[in-house]
């Protein structure tokens, strides 16, 4: 039976972000289907005017998810579900830089010109393959590092490498989210309250690579 030794490395990073992912759900309510439709496209066409007039790629204002459904409600009476009309929303995403001035700005013309929008932020790293590749390093070198310790202190000798595991996968940084409620019992708050201030902390990110060692 071969002998082996097998050790898992895990490389740390606190990165600093630099973008800022706003993300904001529409939706409307009506009787009818077109009508619903309709007014949740205003809605989001209403959106993309604001950030084309705040110097803002009306492109960069991705979808997410889009969903609209049959609402219903319990007739005591009738002892069944009833036809309530028909909901539809919509998620999107915006990225943006870490500038505080037009974030500021535009969150400030969303909360006075958008009737039920509220939004959440979250922070990330726009390209993390220099930090990807960092991790991968740093995890090797604490494999390699570890097996050295647990072979010395055990009496074996570490030989040829016969295995290494690491499952890739495109690194993505982002923090938590956080919510925003811009509205509160259907009135609007004010310029300041809707102009969060914020100073994102690191994210903590990591990777590991797990290496098998022959030993004698």
């Amino acid at each position: 039976m071969k002998r082996k030794l097998q050790i898992t490395g895990k490389g740390m990073l606190a990165v600093a972000p630099d973008i800022i992912i706003l993300s904001f759900i529409a939706s409307s309510q009506e009787w009818e289907y077109e009508k619903t439709v309709s007014a949740l496209n205003e809605k989001v066409e209403e959106l993309r005017v604001i950030l084309e007039q705040e110097g803002i790629e009306r492109a960069n204002l991705k979808t997410k998810d889009f969903s609209i459904r049959k609402e219903t409600v319990w007739d005591k009476k009738a002892e069944k579900y009833e036809f309530n009309g028909f909901k539809a929303s919509h998620n999107l995403e915006l990225e943006l830089p870490l500038e505080k001035a037009l974030i500021n700005s535009l969150l400030s013309q969303i909360a006075n010109r958008l009737d039920n929008l509220d939004f959440s932020i979250s922070f990330g790293v726009k390209d993390a393959s220099a930090h990807q590749q960092q991790l991968i390093l740093q995890a090797i070198a604490k494999a390699k590092e570890n097996a050295s310790l647990i072979a010395e202190a055990t009496g074996v000798t570490l030989m040829e490498i016969i295995d290494i595991d690491y499952s890739y996968r495109e690194l993505t940084i982002r923090s938590q989210r956080y919510d925003y409620p811009v509205y509160e019992a259907d009135m609007l708050m004010t310029t300041a309250d809707a102009a969060p201030d914020f100073e994102p902390d690191d994210i903590d990110v990591a990777e590991t690579v797990t290496i098998t060692w022959r030993i004698e």
